[in-house]
């Protein structure tokens, strides 16, 4: 395997601001070709002379290639193993998540901002349905439509711009220029997720502090989307911009496959403690660690124990990075094909029946509060209240399995906060262990 050298950029840089290198043993590095930056590539590359090593760099990078058909046809195309994270990277690195870019040296940038009066082609009614249904029956793009951007997940997706005059777009053929919004049109069966997930981003948005990521529904019938706006991009006189940000799993150091604890053994892990070592490096600490307690709290409560290491993320806006608004929430506690195991451990609970206030108070001691205050309790109390003030209207083939889920998870939740709340009865889940 010979050595491969790929320049990595940052979007608007006219230079490169690091380079990646795969040696001809296949161990990969990185090096920052600039100490000018306002802020590091990552929590775990932090900026430095010395070149980092294989673990961190692999890390760091194999979290930039998503597990979808363009990967697989660059793997067979180019015969490539699936561990060559820089080879990969060689043939996908110009269009891969966020502000970052990876391609040949030389080659210069591969990402720009993008001016909605210019750079993008809108798209019509019927346009904007083809598309849709495409996504919907094959969970991808007609065959003539190019992809803005790749995006993770199990559901069909697309990337789009929205216009100042309402319209969505694409970016105009061979520009790599920023969308604003992110479609998701799930299969037919599972069409009632579109109003579910709506509805959880916007009980979480009222159930706590922190933002979330605005969400709308598109369509009706058998033919909805939810269109998400990104966190990541900002607009300035009609320029699009991206943001840097980065997944929690790539700010640990973990390749992607460890965004699950239970995935984890050593003490480089998705959990409590690492968790509150990195919100202790953001812009206010304090600020990020409140945030990031109340969203658990309220993501169990809602019925997402999904919430792994890749659906937290990083913004960097300055120096130092702060904590990314809310932007997945999914009802997996009503889906009985999956586990229903926690994402990290509360404590040393794995499961939310098993929370118990011993540790609840472990949890929060390991994210870096000095102690289980009354008026923290007092705070959480709220919260498991207010959720559940919402069970009742949760009505209806759609809503009456997400207030199933609250109902239960409200009742755990409120024994672990030793508080007697008057929950509504509800039909009992199951809850799938693993």
């Amino acid at each position: 395997m010979p050595r491969l050298d790929l320049d990595v950029f940052l979007e608007a840089r006219a230079q490169p601001i690091g380079r990646l290198t795969r040696f001809d043993d296949g161990a990969l590095a990185f090096a920052y070709l600039t100490d000018t930056l306002p802020h590091p590539l990552s929590l775990s590359l932090p900026l430095r002379e010395e070149p980092f090593g294989d673990a961190v760099t692999r890390a760091f990078f194999s979290n930039l290639l998503f597990e979808n058909a363009q990967r697989e046809q660059i793997l067979q195309r180019y015969r490539l193993d699936w561990s060559d994270i820089v080879g990969q990277l060689e043939h996908l690195g110009a269009d891969c998540p966020g502000a970052i870019s990876c391609v040949p040296v030389g080659a210069g940038p591969a990402k720009m901002p993008g001016d909605l009066a210019t750079d993008y082609d809108a798209l019509d009614a019927d346009d904007l349905t083809r598309i849709m249904v495409s996504l919907r029956d094959r969970r991808r793009l007609p065959e003539d439509t190019r992809d803005p951007s790749p995006l993770a997940g199990v559901q069909g997706k697309v990337a789009l711009t929205q216009l100042p005059d309402g319209r969505f777009a694409l970016p105009k053929r061979g520009l790599n220029v920023p969308t604003t919004h992110i479609l998701k049109v799930p299969r037919p069966s599972e069409m009632a997720l579109v109003r579910q997930e709506h509805v959880l981003m916007s009980l979480m948005r009222g159930m706590q502090r922190h933002p979330v990521a605005e969400t709308a529904m598109l369509g009706e019938g058998d033919l909805q989307g939810l269109l998400v706006t990104r966190f990541d991009r900002m607009c300035d006189g009609g320029v699009v911009h991206r943001i840097h940000q980065e997944d929690f799993a790539q700010a640990l150091g973990l390749g992607p496959h460890l965004k699950y604890q239970r995935n984890n053994s050593d003490s480089r892990r998705f959990g409590a403690r690492s968790m509150g070592e990195l919100l202790a490096q953001t812009a206010n600490p304090g600020r990020a660690r409140q945030a990031f307690l109340e969203v658990t709290l309220v993501n169990l409560l809602l019925g997402n124990t999904d919430n792994h290491a890749k659906n937290h993320a990083l913004l960097y806006t300055g120096p130092r990075p702060v904590l990314a608004p809310v932007y997945d929430v999914a009802p997996v506690l009503i889906d009985r094909e999956v586990t229903h195991q926690l994402a990290f451990d509360i404590g040393r609970a794995q499961m939310t029946d098993e929370i118990a206030a011993a540790d609840l108070e472990d949890f929060i001691l390991s994210l870096g509060f000095p102690r289980f205050t009354p008026a923290l309790r007092k705070r959480l109390i709220e919260i498991v209240q207010a959720t559940v003030v919402q069970i009742a209207p949760m009505r209806g083939p759609s809503l009456k399995p997400l207030g199933d889920a609250m109902a239960e998870q409200a009742g755990w939740l409120a024994q672990a906060l030793e508080v007697a709340i008057e929950i509504p009865e509800r039909d009992g889940l199951i809850i799938n262990r693993p």
